[in-house]
């Protein structure tokens, strides 16, 4: 499961009118006004069937062709998230209505059944209505409390990704001043990719490419080694410091990973739980010695929060001590979920 903290996000939906007259054929596109690099996906009704598909990487202040087609009056759907690279949360520009991705590739689903018992590839899109007569081409902007200009999200987005690699920029705000161009004539020297600061699409693939290596590096994983299907919880400090947080389900198949905690790791434990599903019974990770709840669906849990009465169930996690390391993978082997033979290999 990934987790969505909403931002102040915004999506709008601008409607050019044609300039060719009625021969001209519609096109929609969408617009990166931020200062992240974005991971964008769209949904819409085709034959009958409501069809997803992503993801269009969109750089700071790139606009992007996602149909070419005519476009049809109705509701389409619009989502996109901030690539992990990004240092702090996971932001999203999202609605209220889940639907079907997946995650690590490109992808066009016609069938929105077939995550329905994997919470980890849905999304929640936001609803965007298109009418007969608003005619002419499509854009929908992913926007911020900013309200940057294209320009500006580009220059901002420099920024950013500088500061994600370490460059002391100051604020993010859009201005290309000299601190800016200091920092992007630097980076470009040490990266062997020229000498002056002008931004382009190589400086900024270049930036993307490196910060997404970085994350892919850091972080608390899952691994299923099991023949059988895995559903697996976390419990990780809260982010205000006090206290756990516990959050599920992550369903693992065999032979797969999931990352289940962005970025650095920190030398407080964590824990873990898991339940492997065999065709006739549920068995549980053995070895737990510290209780969170749980719910039967995708939840998050405070370690504050008395389950019972907040309608939880309880369950014993794992503690992992990591240390001074900056990423882990816990591996779920089948005798973990028995108890006897567990404790013999702890």
């Amino acid at each position: 499961m990934v987790r969505h903290l909403p931002i102040l996000g915004l999506i709008i939906l601008v409607a050019a009118a044609f300039a060719g007259g009625s021969s001209a054929r519609a096109e929609y596109s969408l617009c990166n006004k931020t200062s992240y690099a974005l991971s964008a996906a769209l949904g819409f009704v085709e034959e009958d069937n409501l069809l997803t598909r992503g993801w269009w990487r969109l750089r700071p202040g790139e606009c992007k062709k996602v149909i070419s087609e005519e476009i049809q009056a109705g509701r389409y759907y619009v989502y996109a998230e901030a690539i992990p690279g990004h240092r702090g949360e996971l932001k999203t520009w999202s609605g209220g209505t889940p639907l079907c991705v997946q995650n690590d590739s490109l992808f066009t689903l016609r069938d929105q059944s077939v995550c329905a018992e994997d919470p980890s590839r849905q999304r929640d899109f936001n609803g965007v209505d298109i009418a007969a007569e608003d005619g002419g081409n499509f854009t929908t902007d992913f926007t911020d409390e900013n309200n940057f200009s294209t320009y500006q999200a580009q220059v901002a987005g420099i920024q950013r990704l500088l500061a994600d690699v370490g460059f002391d920029i100051g604020a993010v705000d859009g201005q290309l001043g000299a601190t800016t161009k200091s920092a992007l004539r630097q980076y470009r020297r040490s990266r062997g990719i020229g000498q002056d600061g002008v931004i382009d699409d190589q400086v900024m693939d270049q930036l993307i490419t490196e910060v997404n290596n970085e994350d892919a590096k850091l972080g608390f994983f899952f691994c299923n080694e099991t023949l059988l299907p895995v559903w697996s919880a976390f419990a990780q400090p809260a982010r205000n410091g006090e206290g756990y947080e516990a959050s599920g389900w992550w369903r693992l198949e065999p032979s797969s990973c999931a990352k289940v905690r962005r970025g650095e790791l920190s030398a407080e434990p964590y824990y873990v739980y898991g339940i492997m599903q065999a065709e006739d019974q549920e068995l549980q990770l053995a070895g737990g010695d510290t209780e969170f709840c749980v719910s039967a669906v995708q939840f998050e849990a405070r370690s504050d929060v008395a389950c019972a009465e907040s309608g939880f169930d309880v369950a014993s996690f794992r503690r992992i001590d990591t240390g001074s390391e900056k990423a882990w993978t816990f591996v779920f082997r089948p005798e973990q979920f028995n108890a006897e033979l567990s404790q013999a290999t702890q």
